[in-house]
């Protein structure tokens, strides 16, 4: 009887569990990989495998496809200890383990369990250097293990910012969702961390109501939001060029295009120095006397001026069409055969200026950062890495005008990695290319005569240039941390980080604050779009540690950054937000009578007309506030009715209304304003202290009203203008038809039906290619 028990428990033994511990406890399923997707779904922090027998092997199908073998299986007598096998060996001794039993199970942030009594009955299964690498291997994720349980007790950085495994989250809408250690990847593209979908899926709420009525076959605001989508395609028609490029065609008169050029000038070439401002204007006069008599790359250098400048010609974007018209005719040229006659000085001033107008005219804006690159290498392939003092004589002029592009081109590089979430690919000592000098524009001539450079403290055309340059290397080093793939990222970096930034911020606030003192100062444009620019890394930097910080006290610090910064980001474009809210929705029957942008502001007409970098930042800060402000009232214990901060309120309350304006002034893409009216219609109902019932009731019907009046801004928009009655390309639509649509439908995981979710134009608001893909939060 003892025998055949005997024989029971041995066989017992000897079938390994092949599932997690979590899983045979809850008896489901397990996939055996590691960590498994149960408790990836279930936020468990470690997923861990019993040990097998003595006598078996370690299953591979425990091991997932991601992780490596456990390497001291295979140790032999003769092998040096490790430190891993080290620890091992004390582990056993303190615990008293014979060698015919082994219970024991280490679990290294997650990793494979290890049995060390096969180390002793197995023979050498790996040669000697892939040994070496495993062991190599199992240490430091040891050393990883050791430092994350350290930090549980110190919260010196975030649980999940250094996992070596990728959990899949499959989503509903369309496709997977991969998340790795500081990035995601959905369909072909990989997001780093300043990429705002890594926070997106702190707005669970919200995004599961809409996915919910996508599921449903009769649902108001999805047939509306199907509707605006087909209108917005009509739109999006009307406005696209022809095919058939006629440079030159599409000037406008003088008068007209001295404002844009003015603009311009005025604006975003007053921080971003592409342009020899006193030889621009003669070339422009020239081509006014004889338009036949220039030459194509200075046409298509104006075309993307004005196009630059038609973003805050008007309070209502009147030159959308047009400028689209002149980006398509630059990339059209810069396309175009014999390349080699583009490289010159201003086809790299051609190549500078798209990147801009392709922002700010919404032309494939989100793939700027990849034309970039293309822009970065044709300059080192014409030797602006180098300074000019190392390369054959040139006059001083030349020289400036070399170190200007170059240094436009670090910056406009460094703004779009983290506007892409794409590492910046620019390592200081692989240039050595020199700061411009202090000189104004009508120092330098072409007839190389010596000019002495201006001293530190005397306002030239380039000192805000040169104060925010000062800044550069703080600011490349937090998008190194963010999107590079090399670097560590824990809460101390980000404090060190945060730390050398806020002194460069300083230093370059008071910089500038002692040109202000002088005769000729900064404009009012430049002081807060610098100011823009710089405290943007603040928030991207604690963007990462400000969905923990909710629920982790440790992360207070980063939590209060993001939300002081994202209010003073809103603030310096709108000052008067946090005090005086818009309302939401203003009248639609004169569209050109409604503005919410202070009479001649650029600032505020740029961020409001304009894609790319600018209006990102103003929708990250509000979404930031909009998810504290949803926290703060969740979080609220007191007896009486909820409070959040009255300015957060106001700012995010002014948020929503400039998303919708944005829709007045020619945005096509709705689903911007759909969200944030989702999100501050449930604030609201928090704040009155409504059930989850009436909530979801409440945003429903919100966002349903909100869809309508978008869908009549967007019928207004399909009435050809003056100037395009006789234009071939304007597609007629049936708004009768278009209004009986069913709302029947079949939900299809591959139906692109609300939002898509790989960059940021798609939620917040700025037209997208059709091959984007929609992604599910639901499992966050």
């Amino acid at each position: 009887m003892e025998e055949a028990q005997s024989l029971k428990t041995d066989r017992r033994r000897r079938r390994p569990a092949l599932s997690c511990v979590s899983c045979r406890r809850s008896k489901i399923r397990c996939d055996r990989n590691l960590p498994c997707s149960a408790c990836v779904r279930s936020k468990h922090r470690t997923c861990v495998y019993e040990p097998q027998g003595r006598h078996s092997e370690v299953s591979s199908s425990a091991i997932g496809p991601h992780h490596p073998a456990d390497p001291l299986s295979a140790v032999d007598s003769d092998t040096p200890a490790s430190p891993v096998t080290s620890r091992l060996n004390q582990n056993h001794a303190r615990h008293g383990e014979a060698s015919h039993e082994d219970h024991s199970t280490i679990s290294l942030n997650g990793s494979t369990p290890v049995d060390s009594a096969s180390s002793q009955s197995h023979e050498p299964s790996f040669d000697v250097r892939s040994l070496l690498d495993r062991i190599k291997e199992l240490e430091r994720r040891l050393e990883e293990s050791t430092g994350n349980h350290a930090h549980r007790k110190n919260a010196t950085q975030p649980s999940t910012t250094d996992l070596d495994f990728v959990a899949t989250y499959p989503s509903y809408l369309a496709g997977e969702l991969h998340t790795m250690s500081r990035s995601v990847m959905t369909k072909t593209r990989y997001l780093g961390q300043s990429h705002w979908m890594n926070q997106i899926g702190s707005f669970k709420y919200i995004l599961e109501i809409f996915d919910q009525q996508c599921r449903e076959k009769k649902s108001e605001p999805i047939a509306m939001v199907k509707r605006c989508k087909a209108l917005a395609r009509t739109v999006k028609a009307q406005r696209a060029p022809v095919q058939v490029i006629k440079y030159g065609t599409n000037i406008p008169s003088r008068e007209v295009a001295d404002k844009l050029v003015d603009s311009y000038l005025r604006t975003s070439e007053t921080v971003f120095r592409i342009l020899h401002v006193p030889s621009f204007r003669k070339d422009y006069d020239n081509f006014w006397l004889s338009p036949d008599s220039v030459d194509l790359p200075f046409l298509i250098q104006l075309q993307l001026v004005m196009a630059i400048g038609a973003a805050v010609y008007d309070d209502h974007y009147t030159m959308r069409k047009t400028a689209m018209q002149w980006v398509y005719e630059a990339q059209s040229w810069l396309i175009s055969p014999v390349p080699k006659t583009r490289l010159t000085l201003t086809g790299l001033r051609v190549m500078l200026l798209l990147c801009l107008a392709q922002e700010t005219a919404s032309v494939g804006q989100d793939l700027v950062w990849i034309n970039v690159g293309q822009l970065m290498r044709t300059a080192i392939y014409m030797g602006l890495h180098r300074d000019p003092n190392k390369l054959p004589k040139m006059s001083i002029f030349r020289s400036e005008i070399r170190r200007q592009l170059w240094n436009t081109i670090l910056e406009i590089a460094l703004q779009t990695s983290i506007d892409s979430g794409g590492p910046p690919l620019i390592y200081l000592e692989q240039y050595d290319t020199s700061a411009p000098g202090n000189y104004d524009d009508n120092q330098l001539t072409d007839d190389d005569t010596p000019v002495a450079v201006n001293p530190p403290d005397k306002f030239t055309d380039m000192s805000v240039v040169l104060a925010l340059r000062a800044s550069f290397s703080a600011r490349l080093a937090i998008a190194r941390l963010l999107n590079e793939i090399g670097t560590q990222n824990t809460f101390d970096d980000t404090i060190r980080l945060h730390n050398q930034l806020s002194t460069a911020y300083k230093s370059l606030s008071q910089q500038l604050q002692r040109f202000t003192l002088g005769a000729r100062q900064p404009t009012g444009f430049q002081r807060r779009f610098v100011d823009l620019l710089v405290r943007r890394y603040f928030m991207a930097l604690h963007l990462p540690y400000f969905g923990p910080a909710m629920s982790e006290p440790a992360y207070a610090f980063s939590r209060k950054t993001v939300v002081e910064i994202s209010a003073k980001l809103y603030s310096t474009v709108f000052p008067s937000a946090a005090f005086s809210p818009r309302p939401l929705q203003p009248q639609i029957n004169d569209l050109g009578q409604i503005s919410i942008v202070p009479d001649g502001d650029d600032l505020a007409r740029f961020t409001t007309s304009a894609a790319g970098f600018a209006r990102s930042i103003l929708s990250q800060a509000s979404m930031a506030i909009g998810l504290d402000l949803q926290n703060q009232l969740q979080e609220d214990d007191s007896l009486g009715p909820p409070t959040p901060r009255a300015d957060l309120l106001n700012i995010f309350k002014d948020s929503t209304a400039w998303a919708y304006h944005r829709v007045v002034v020619g945005e096509t893409n709705v689903k911007g304003y759909l969200f944030s009216l989702a999100l501050l219609t449930h604030v609201e109902g928090l704040m009155k202290g409504m059930k989850r019932a009436d909530l979801v009731d409440s945003i429903i019907t919100a966002s349903t009203k909100a869809m309508e009046d978008c869908f009549e801004i967007l019928k207004q928009q399909t009435v050809p203008q003056p100037d395009e009655a006789a234009s071939t390309n304007n597609a007629q639509f049936d708004f009768d038809s278009m209004m009986a649509m069913d709302q029947d439908w079949e939900y299809s995981p591959m139906q692109n039906v609300l939002f898509n979710f790989t960059n940021i134009e798609a939620v917040l608001g700025v037209p997208t290619g059709s091959d984007m893909m929609a992604t599910d939060f639901s499992q966050w």
